[in-house]
């Protein structure tokens, strides 16, 4: 999905109005109703029913107002905080206020920067209590440092994460939505919801932080009205509508061998469970049989985690002629580095005649045989280096990866013919000549072991289930992404590891089939 400037966003919400008569009204309602199932989906993993809305004067107060009248609709315990009086409300925002106010949701006016401290004031009472916080303060059109009520705006909901999840409408108030710079005060979000498309702002790698969970919804603004007059994208966003409507859905009569065949080839004595790891990611996202070859070393690992997985026992790197014939090999995970590993991802570049994931310690001996006389690239080839490995696949530095990922990313696709997902804090996926796509999901509880492995598994099974490389590792990568978020949002970043992300895979999963974050 294209990113676009606030001022192409503008544009095409104009054009959607007067080109194709769609009522502004509807589109703020739109905007509105996805503010309040972001909400009403926040509190459900933090079990509250306390949402406190902060609402300023432009048209996010107006989708803020709809928000606020549906969630007081549901049943949840509304309170809305305006940062100026109604009557500086104007058009639809001023509509959408009305709404609000003759369905009963209860407001108040903090109109001036000293009010949010007052001893009486309804902002000091809610200090530490736990909600769901919805930030709809400042718009795209936000330039500047704020000041005055918005500034002291901002830092209260701040001071509300000890005990709040923050949910920001459009973009986090502060934040520049064409730079994604941010000159003062600007809130941090758990939750980010864009409207139609990405802002531009959301690629400032150094401001992500505040960002959150990135999340975009369609509001009802075709496609071509947001691409009018745009040149092609230099990156694009894994966004979750394009992902949703690419999701197969099984047919009625689907059994287990139409879904897909993964082996998982990984282990060694020294990391004997990485690969249990990969099946467990596989078997939670989809794939109809999964076979783990793996040495004695993890069965154990493998009977405890991973029961459905059929299990290849190898004491020796087994000859890719005495696999099972499958759709997707995912090869690395725990095979650690050596003469034999790269022998075995020798043979199966040679033979095999299934796609084929190259993740960890079969990355090693890929950047080897790259360099061997002879080379030919493989027709159907994944590979999720980390900025280490992506280095030495390159023959350059982790500082000239991490400088520029963009042009790594691309170089690393052409230079080995593959789809690569170049992992970290933004992750990438890019084909052979194509443009790169960025990940906004995921957060830094997300920096342990075994997360790779997950990852490579349920990317593996993605593409056992269809034939497309890129898609199969976008939605690979945003599921995983999303899982490590919904882990975090239950528990916490800290106590985040591979196995709990993979327990709330299913949820990922939902978000995708139901389109909402």
């Amino acid at each position: 999905m294209r990113f676009i400037t606030p001022d192409q966003m503008r544009a095409a919400d104009e054009l959607a109005v007067k080109k194709l008569a769609i009522p502004s009204m509807l589109l703020m309602r739109r905007a509105g109703i996805a503010v309040a199932r972001t909400a009403c989906m926040l509190a459900k993993i933090q079990s509250t029913r306390k949402i406190i809305l902060v609402a300023g004067h432009g048209n996010n107060g107006g989708d803020i107002c709809v928000a606020a009248r549906c969630l007081h609709e549901d049943g949840f315990n509304v309170q809305v905080l305006l940062t100026s009086v109604p009557a500086q409300l104007r058009g639809d925002a001023h509509a959408a206020w009305d709404e609000m106010r003759v369905t009963g949701v209860p407001y108040t006016v903090l109109g001036a920067a000293s009010s949010w401290d007052d001893p009486d004031s309804v902002a000091v009472d809610l200090l530490g209590r736990p909600c769901i916080l919805v930030d709809g303060l400042l718009g795209t059109g936000c330039v500047g440092a704020p000041t005055g009520v918005a500034k002291r705006a901002i830092q209260w909901m701040n001071q509300m994460r000890a005990v709040a999840t923050i949910l920001s409408a459009d973009l986090p108030s502060g934040m520049n939505g064409e730079t994604g710079t941010v000159e003062g005060e600007c809130v941090r979000a758990d939750v980010t919801v864009s409207f139609a498309r990405p802002k531009t702002c959301f690629l400032n790698d150094k401001t992500a932080h505040v960002v959150g969970h990135l999340s975009v919804v369609n509001i009802g603004i075709p496609p071509e009205l947001c691409d009018v007059g745009q040149p092609t994208s230099p990156v694009e966003l894994i966004a979750l509508p394009e992902l949703t409507r690419a999701f197969p859905s099984p047919s009625w009569s689907a059994h287990k061998g139409q879904l897909g065949h993964l082996l998982i080839l990984g282990g060694s004595p020294t990391y004997p469970h990485a690969p249990v790891l990969s099946a467990l990611g596989a078997l939670k996202s989809g794939a109809g049989l999964v076979t783990l070859s793996v040495p004695t070393a993890s069965a154990g690992a493998a009977a405890h985690w991973t029961p459905e997985a059929i299990l290849h026992i190898r004491d020796t790197v087994t000859d890719p002629a005495d696999l099972p014939k499958v759709d997707v090999i995912v090869a690395g995970p725990g095979l650690s580095q050596g003469p034999s590993t790269v022998a075995l991802i020798e043979r199966l570049l040679a033979t095999s005649t299934a796609r084929l994931v190259i993740d960890a310690d079969g990355l090693h001996a890929l950047a080897q045989l790259r360099q061997l006389a002879g080379w030919k690239p493989y027709s159907d080839l994944i590979l999720t280096p980390h900025p280490g490995e992506a280095a030495i696949l390159l023959g350059t530095t982790v500082e000239a990866i991490q400088q520029d990922r963009l042009t790594a990313v691309r170089t690393l696709a052409d230079h080995y013919q593959a789809t690569v997902v170049l992992k970290g804090a933004g992750t990438l996926v890019c084909k052979p000549e194509g443009a790169p796509w960025l990940n906004r999901t995921g957060n830094p509880g997300m920096a342990s072991g075994g997360m790779g492995d997950l990852l490579a598994g349920i990317i593996g099974a993605r593409w056992a289930q269809s034939p497309d490389a890129l898609a199969a590792a976008c939605m690979g990568v945003w599921v995983h992404g999303t899982a490590g978020d919904i882990a975090a949002l239950k528990q916490g970043q800290p106590s985040l590891t591979a196995t709990t992300l993979a327990l709330n895979l299913p949820d990922a999963f939902q978000r995708l089939t139901s389109g909402t974050y």
